[in-house]
């Protein structure tokens, strides 16, 4: 569409708009057609004072609010391909995200030890030939808290896509996450699954633990832009949006994998962004290998999905210290650690990652909606890749 057409559209779009109509909670995502410069959109927007949150370039969007009018607006115009409300995630009927992992009591430890999830992948059985060195995984989640004694020298780098200021985690979630991947064998504390991984803090959720979905989007698009082969995706929600899909898509186009906890009440459906094909679905198991109770089940887990210990999990939290905790946020992590172990070896594309992660699971021949491929296994990953 010619410039002075679409300058026509948005001069429109803007008249009779102030400042003061994004005081309120009405956030949105626009997405325009591909061909669209986005740039230039936005600079007609902010020229007319019509305040943009964020760009994303990752789906030609941009996330912003809109009062009543400017949405109806917005729906009619040519270049605009869709337009959806920029939802929090953890906010529908599951509750807030203290319900996605049950956590139990904290201290500290002197003498380092293997927990018992991280030997139930058998992944100390691969360290002799790999540990995921120097493989970079982007940890999505509430930030990590980098001087952890366990994460000292893991995270490499970062973003806030909150508002661009530190990474570090202010909830502890990130930080169970990261540790269960790459906490280090120094004598002390815990070992992760993929112990000389590098890390990086792309911080999505607030302190409460609750994030926007534009923003996960712009830490996917971060992720996308500094070469990131490997994101865990420990979150989820209820919605289905189709701007977090196509920026799924995008980085499945470009070889990325990403891995992605199923949710945790016990109940037929899968969370987005794990319920999407493109991704790794991780359900928890129990002790006993089986699908733990509170761990989400369907279509999603059976076609793309696999189990992981995810109950009573040790872990390392943000005040230095180490606790246990449950739940499929915290099964995920085994799993993109194993994806680390294979990369390390040669394995980035997620096609090959996927093959291996379910062909190694316990029962990579007959899946099912409550199982998925079975519980991973590292060892038996690696074995399939090597012979």
């Amino acid at each position: 569409m010619p410039k002075y057409a679409i300058s026509m559209i948005l001069s429109l779009l803007i008249l009779g708009c102030s400042d003061s109509i994004f005081n309120n909670n009405d956030r949105f995502i626009i997405v325009f057609d591909q061909g669209l410069d986005l740039s230039y959109i936005i600079n007609e927007l902010k020229d007319d004072s019509i305040k943009v949150r964020a760009r994303l370039d990752i789906i030609n969007g941009i996330s912003c609010r809109l009062n009543d009018i400017q949405l109806v607006f917005v729906k009619s115009l040519p270049f605009v391909r869709y337009i959806e409300e920029d939802s929090e995630l953890f906010m529908l009927d599951y509750g807030p995200p203290e319900t996605l992992l049950t956590v139990h009591q904290a201290g500290p430890i002197v003498s380092e030890s293997i927990d018992w999830g991280v030997r139930r992948i058998n992944a100390p059985e691969t360290w002799d030939i790999t540990q995921g060195r120097n493989v970079g995984i982007g940890v999505i989640d509430t930030g990590i808290s980098s001087s952890h004694p366990d994460l000292s020298g893991a995270v490499i780098g970062g973003f806030n896509a909150i508002n661009e200021g530190s990474y570090e985690d202010d909830n502890n979630h990130g930080t169970y996450v990261a540790s269960v991947i790459a906490a280090r064998r120094n004598g002390v504390g815990i070992v992760g699954v993929a112990p000389e991984a590098m890390l990086y803090s792309i911080k999505t959720m607030n302190s409460k633990g609750r994030g926007y979905i534009s923003d996960v989007i712009k830490g996917c698009q971060w992720g996308l832009n500094n070469g990131i082969r490997i994101l865990n995706m420990s979150l989820g929600s209820g919605v289905n949006s189709n701007a977090l899909r196509e920026a799924m898509d995008v980085l499945a186009s470009h070889g990325i994998a990403t891995i992605a906890a199923c949710g945790n009440e016990g109940k037929h459906g899968e969370y987005y962004p794990a319920r999407d094909n493109v991704t790794v679905c991780v359900g928890g198991s129990d002790m006993d290998d089986k699908r733990a109770a509170w761990s989400n089940y369907g279509a999603a887990l059976k076609d793309n999905g696999v189990l992981a210990p995810g109950e009573w999990i040790h872990v390392a939290n943000k005040d230095g210290e180490w606790q246990n905790v449950s739940g499929t946020s915290i099964a995920t992590p085994h799993v993109t650690g194993i994806v680390a172990l294979l990369s390390e070896i040669g394995i980035h594309d997620r096609e090959h990652i996927r093959k291996y992660i379910f062909s190694g699971a316990s029962q990579p021949e007959n899946p099912d909606e409550f199982n998925g491929h079975g519980v991973v296994n590292a060892k038996r990953a690696l074995d399939l890749l090597i012979h």
